[in-house]
């Protein structure tokens, strides 16, 4: 619900006469009540596109709808720009922490404990994943695990665990994301041909 005033372009003197060419100059202000329309959207794909989205047609009153077949936040940022600055941030530590003899203080050899470091990367995705999601509920957003296609100009089908669900639709909003290029050539087995997923960190560091 928005209120907006309206000036009619007139003036009102303090004793409410009117301008010397006999225009009133009263000022009249209308108040003018504007029901935002109710918009379904939809939007396929929870990145950071998708979810920036969803929340701010949210914040103008749709109803939004977000179907996410991987990861809320999405998976090229979460699955590989945060792991990368993570362990390149690690690699930053290890380089502090060779020279810190040159301070005064013992002199330590850092190793890196795969381990750890997977474990710090999967923490750092859930807090980011989960920021995401309490944003999306707190706007009531709808969130829909599952993948989507395209029935129509204005309906989709999402299709989850538990079947299928038809949504219609006033706005789609596509927002699908990126995924590893895979040539025929290169098989990938996790251990010398990586995605990203395999990489951040890889079972042993090179």
């Amino acid at each position: 619900m928005r209120r907006r005033a309206v000036d009619t372009g007139s003036t009102q003197s303090s004793d409410g006469q009117t301008g010397e060419r006999g225009i009133p100059t009263t000022v009249e202000r209308t108040v003018c009540t504007l029901q935002a329309m109710s918009t379904k959207v939809v939007v396929i794909g929870g990145g950071p596109a998708g979810h920036e989205a969803a929340t701010d047609m949210a914040r103008y009153g749709a109803e939004v709808t977000l179907i996410e077949r991987d990861v809320l936040g999405g998976s090229a940022h979460l699955h590989d720009c945060v792991p990368s600055k993570s362990m390149i941030a690690t690699g930053g530590a290890m380089s502090f922490a060779k020279r810190v003899g040159r301070m005064g203080l013992a002199q330590v050899e850092p190793e890196i404990e795969a381990s750890t470091l997977r474990d710090r990367i999967v923490a750092i995705e859930s807090r980011l994943e989960s920021s995401v999601r309490a944003l999306l509920d707190s706007l009531s957003v709808r969130i829909i695990s599952g993948t989507a296609r395209l029935t129509g100009p204005h309906s989709v089908i999402a299709s989850t665990e538990d079947g299928e669900i038809d949504l219609a639709a006033d706005v789609i909003v596509l927002c699908t994301g990126s995924r590893p290029r895979l040539p025929d050539w290169a098989h990938v087995d996790g251990e010398r041909v990586l995605t990203t997923r395999d990489a951040y960190p890889p079972e042993q560091i090179p």
